[in-house]
């Protein structure tokens, strides 16, 4: 089977070349991934897992660092989060944020207030600890001027905000992943 694979990958190669397999590659990585936050979610909210399984289409990657697994999975964790939680996933993510000041950290020095909000948007996205001199560094921008990090915060996830990132009207046939499953979603005529 595998040499079967490792043929049909060489043929597509050659078709398509290297940069769609490369982009293909990384898009059905991230799927693996999301359903994988999405299957832990569904264990920390069972009453609401019906609603979980239909939000996949909101775990699109928004840039291109999210190709990393520990960045992407951040992003959908606080995506799944969110629909598990009620709360509008259309605001920019914490992932989001962090990536928008690294961006603009590569441009010019970030100010107290921005750094500030780069380490609290670190901290909520659940990303790794760095180590070092700046492992603590959060509290002391916070006690400097949390308002402002918060205002900062809210500028940045209302900037970072995807209109079209919501449920849309979901049509499930009362089956997931080919198991019957009892969801909210299923319409009359499929039950």
């Amino acid at each position: 089977m595998t040499d079967a694979l490792n043929r049909i990958e060489l043929a597509l190669r050659e078709i398509a070349g290297p940069e769609f397999i490369r982009t293909l590659t990384t898009t059905l990585t991230q799927q693996d991934w999301a359903e994988d936050e999405i299957s832990r979610a569904q264990q920390r909210h069972p009453d609401v897992a019906d609603v979980m399984h239909h939000s996949f289409s909101l775990l699109t990657a928004t840039h291109e660092r999210m190709a990393t697994e520990f960045v992407y999975r951040a992003h959908a964790r606080e995506l799944i989060e969110r629909v598990a939680t009620g709360v509008s996933t259309k605001p920019g993510t914490s992932v989001e944020v962090v990536l928008l000041l690294m961006r603009a950290s590569l441009v010019t020095p970030l100010n107290t207030t921005a750094f500030g909000l780069y380490l609290r948007m670190w901290r909520q996205a659940g990303l790794p600890d760095l180590g070092g001199p700046i492992e603590d560094l959060d509290g002391h921008y916070e006690a400097i001027n949390t308002s402002g990090i918060d205002d900062f915060e809210a500028i940045a996830r209302r900037k970072l905000a995807k209109p079209s990132r919501v449920l849309t009207l979901v049509a499930c046939e009362g089956r997931h992943l080919g198991e019957p499953a009892d969801c909210r979603f299923t319409s009359a005529r499929a039950a």
